[in-house]
Parts: C-alpha cells; sequence; structure tokens
C-alpha cells in the first residue's frame, strides 16, 4: 500500500479524496463535531489558546504525510493505542502534538528553511522518476492537490513539520543514548535460559476440595468477588450506508460522488433516530433500509457481524441506555449508523460456579505465604515447597526467545511483565480459571560472542526502538510542561 502512495501520482487524488471524506465525518458531522464552534478554545499549549479552528487546518497532515511517505513525523507524533480510542482523538492528539513540536523548534532554533524544504521535497520517492526529481510529476501531484483545496504551502508545511521531527529527534536522542547495562539486561532476559520452579493450582483440581471451610471460602469470595466478575456484553442493531460491489470499482472521481451521497444519506438517517431511538426499525423500513443484528458480544470478543470495522465496533461499545444511537461511523467502504439493542452488564459470577477457583485462590495464596517465609529463613524454594506439600515443576532450562515446549509459561511471564532474579519467587498470578507462581532457581550466563554479534547486528533497530522510548517520554514530559493534552479531558467527559 505505502510502495503505491510514493509511486502514483494518481494515488494522492484517493488520499485526498479519503481526506474530504474524513474531513466531513470527524468536522462537518453536527453529531461529532465538539461543542463551541470553531472559535472555541479547548485547551492552551505554553499559555497560548487553542482552538478547535487550529486544529481543523492540520486535518490533512496525517493522509499527506502517508501518501508522501513522511513516516517519521506520524511514527513519533501520532498518538498511540493507548492514548486515543478513536479517529476523531488520533486526529486531535497528532495535531496537538504537531503544534507542540513546532513550538519547541522554535524555542531550538532548529527550523528548516526554505531551502531545505525544497531539498527535501526533491528527494521524496513520490516527487521522482527513477531516483531523480521529476518537476513533471511534482506539478502534477500539486494540480491535483489544487482542486481539493489544498496548496503547495500545504505540502511544504507537512514536510517542514517532518524536517522539525528529524531534529528534535535527534537533539533529544543524542542526549540519551542507550546504557549497556540497559541493553545487556534486556538481552539477558530474552536470551539467557532460566530453571524454574512452578506449581499451579488448577480450579478444575480443587472444585469438591474442602480444606477449607464453607464459609471461609464464601468470606474470601466475597472479599475477591472482582475476581469473578462476568464482563458486560451487548448487542447491536445497524444499518449500513456502503459501496456495493460494482461501485468500488469506480474511478476515484465517481466514488467520491457516491460516497458523498452515501454519507449524506447516513446524515439524515442518523439525525431523524437520534431523536426517536425507539423507532430504528420503522424508519428504516421506511426508508427501505436492512437493520441487520448482532449476537451479545464483549468488549474485548466484538460480534463476526462487525469484527472488521473497527470504528464501529468502538462506537458500540460506547453506547448506553442515555445514549443509545451512534453517531455517523465511517467504515472501510462507507458508513454505518448503530442502535444498542440489549446489555447485559457486569456481574459477578455465583459462588457455585467459581467454586474450584476460588479454593484453588485460597490454597495458592496459603502456600506461596509458607513458602516465602521459610525462604526468607534460609530454605531453598524446593525444600520449602516439600514442607509444604507440593511438588513444583521444574522445567528443563529454556529462554523466553527459544521457550520450546513451555511456551505457555513463557507466555505468563511475558505477559506478567516478570523479571525475577535467581532466588525470587513471583506474586501468585492467573492463568485462566488457575493460579500459578513461579521462582527463578538459576539464570544461565549469556554466551558473550553471541551478545557481541547480536550488538553488532542489530545496533540501528536497537538505536531506534531506544530511541522511540526516549522521544516518547521527552513529549509526554514536554505536554505536561506546556499545559497537557486534552484527548484525557474528551474521554473523561
Amino acid at each position: 500500500m505505502l510502495d503505491t502512495l510514493r509511486k502514483r501520482q494518481r494515488t494522492l487524488l484517493i488520499i485526498i479524496t479519503v481526506v474530504t471524506i474524513v474531513t466531513f465525518i470527524v468536522f462537518l458531522n453536527p453529531s461529532t463535531r465538539m461543542r463551541g464552534g470553531p472559535q472555541s478554545v479547548i485547551g492552551t499549549i505554553n499559555g497560548r489558546s487553542i482552538s478547535l479552528e487550529d486544529v481543523q487546518k492540520l486535518s490533512n497532515v496525517s493522509e499527506l504525510a502517508y501518501g508522501l511517505g513522511l513516516i517519521d513525523l506520524l511514527r513519533h507524533l501520532m498518538p498511540g493505542q493507548n492514548e486515543a480510542r478513536s479517529r476523531d482523538e488520533e486526529n486531535l492528539g497528532l495535531s496537538w502534538n504537531l503544534l507542540l513540536l513546532r513550538d519547541e523548534a522554535k524555542a531550538l532554533q532548529i527550523e528548516p528553511s526554505d531551502d531545505e524544504i525544497r531539498n527535501a521535497e526533491k528527494k521524496l520517492a513520490a516527487f521522482q522518476t527513477d531516483g531523480h526529481f521529476d518537476q513533471a510529476k511534482y506539478q502534477q501531484i500539486v494540480g491535483l492537490a489544487n482542486t481539493r483545496g489544498l496548496t503547495p504551502a500545504d505540502i511544504d508545511n507537512v514536510v517542514a513539520d517532518n524536517l522539525r521531527v528529524q531534529d528534535v529527534y535527534r537533539l533529544v536522542t543524542a542526549a540519551a543514548p542507550m546504557p549497556e547495562s540497559l541493553l545487556r539486561r534486556d538481552y539477558e532476559l530474552s536470551q539467557a535460559k532460566m530453571n524454574l520452579a512452578v506449581l499451579s493450582f488448577k480450579a478444575a483440581d480443587y472444585k469438591d476440595n474442602h480444606d477449607f471451610s464453607d464459609s471461609a471460602v464464601k468470606s474470601y469470595y466475597q472479599d475477591h468477588s472482582f475476581r469473578y466478575e462476568l464482563p458486560e456484553k451487548r448487542k447491536i442493531e445497524f444499518v449500513a450506508f456502503i459501496l456495493t460491489d460494482n461501485q468500488k470499482k469506480l474511478a476515484d472521481k465517481e466514488k467520491q460522488t457516491v460516497l458523498k451521497s452515501l454519507a449524506d444519506n447516513a446524515e439524515a438517517f442518523q439525525e431523524e433516530v437520534s431523536s426517536h431511538p425507539n423507532d430504528f426499525d420503522k424508519k428504516a423500513k421506511d426508508k427501505d433500509l436492512k437493520v441487520e443484528q448482532t449476537g451479545m458480544f464483549t468488549s474485548n470478543d466484538a460480534d463476526p457481524l462487525i469484527a472488521k470495522e473497527q470504528g464501529l465496533v468502538t462506537a458500540a461499545n460506547n453506547l448506553s441506555k442515555e445514549q443509545p444511537v451512534t453517531d455517523v461511523i465511517q467504515g472501510a467502504d462507507g458508513f454505518y449508523v448503530a442502535k444498542l439493542a440489549d446489555v447485559d452488564p457486569v456481574h459477578v459470577a455465583p459462588l457455585a460456579d467459581v467454586r474450584g477457583q476460588v479454593v484453588a485462590a485460597m490454597k495458592a495464596d496459603a502456600v506461596h505465604a509458607d513458602i516465602l517465609k521459610d525462604t526468607k529463613g534460609g530454605a531453598t524454594f524446593l525444600d520449602a515447597a516439600k514442607k509444604a506439600g507440593v511438588t513444583p515443576e521444574t522445567p528443563p532450562a529454556f529462554s523466553l526467545a527459544n521457550p520450546g515446549q513451555q511456551t505457555t509459561i513463557a507466555a505468563l511471564i511475558s505477559q506478567n511483565g516478570l523479571e525475577l532474579s535467581p532466588g525470587e519467587t513471583s506474586d501468585v498470578l492467573t492463568q485462566g480459571q488457575d493460579y500459578v507462581f513461579v521462582s527463578m532457581l538459576s539464570r544461565e550466563p549469556i554466551d558473550e560472542a553471541k551478545f557481541a554479534e547480536y550488538k553488532k547486528k542489530n545496533a540501528s533497530a536497537i538505536e531506534q526502538f531506544y530511541g522511540n522510548l526516549v522521544f516518547k517520554e521527552w513529549l509526554r514530559v514536554a505536554l505536561q510542561k506546556a499545559g497537557g493534552s486534552p484527548l484525557a479531558r474528551y474521554q473523561s467527559s
């Protein structure tokens, strides 16, 4: 996809079409527009008020950057999945980070010159033929951009922003090279073989166990009820305004016209049903629209009917009885409007259904406490386990990078971020319905020659990985100092 974007000027038309559609849905759709109008202040950066209009002016940055292959700008400034939950929030987060970066570049006096911008543009694959700058291709793309309301200045600006990112990144990461000790530690955690002792307490083995009184089991169940919560399940019904198979084959300009019509129809339908959600089915029938319905699904396991449309899944999970109808949701081939049909709220499973889990947890906690007490007194883990009446598994030595037959325990270690040193024992961990804890008996030394080869072979990747972490942390701190990001406020509203 990216190679095509870089090679063919025709694709810029597709990119700009996407920009137009995204802008329509995100910024022009009345149901998704932020309150207060374009001039409303949505936050401050270094004491300067930022309005919705300021953010809207940057709405074309991500698509232009993708199309021109300016990956550094997107890699370093696009908010992560844990920061942005929707396309709207991605656009807001990117714009905010970009506005901050411009301030920082100016303060550091590393603003790109006009010559630097022009030279950078000439090196872009999108403007080259056979490895050389092609003025005719550049003019063709600019002409296409002009028909969509974009100018050469928009291209200049996004290229300049990419240069700013690269320069600030170099300054920030040069001041914080990756420590040798950290690299060694990471390599050891991944590559060094471990000798472990593993104690597992399986719920199925304790369903009929009576080592603990019924009152003790009930008390533990009540005190740890959060462990036995069943997730919320919900069902939605929706109407799709999407391209037909034949329409998907249309030329870009014709397809844009169809998409605009679909968006208008979706908006009209959404406006009607948002004020009368109980009439969703009736109004769809009146307009000869097909209503589809999912089965019950959780937030982590979407119904197959909608699983491929992440925007629709996210919107469906945000619906409530107070707001049962979504905004117009953009999908891969059109738009959707959905309504909440049913909700099975979060609730705690009955004790009878989870008794095995409860007793397994109680047993694991008791044995864990006994073993830790004895090891603190000088006993080895294996001796302490024997005294506690349990026999741990001691699988053959393995590394996380090459777990062999020990993929289950390796996954448990990775998922819980365990970084045990020899002689240390983990907390009691959950593994599905079971409980496990692990002790590091010993760690075999790494092969120093292989470590040296690894550093040499992966120097660039290591530097980039660590540099990305350093830059993200710098950006987080810089955002806090500048006044914070508005994302948290919108996500909590």
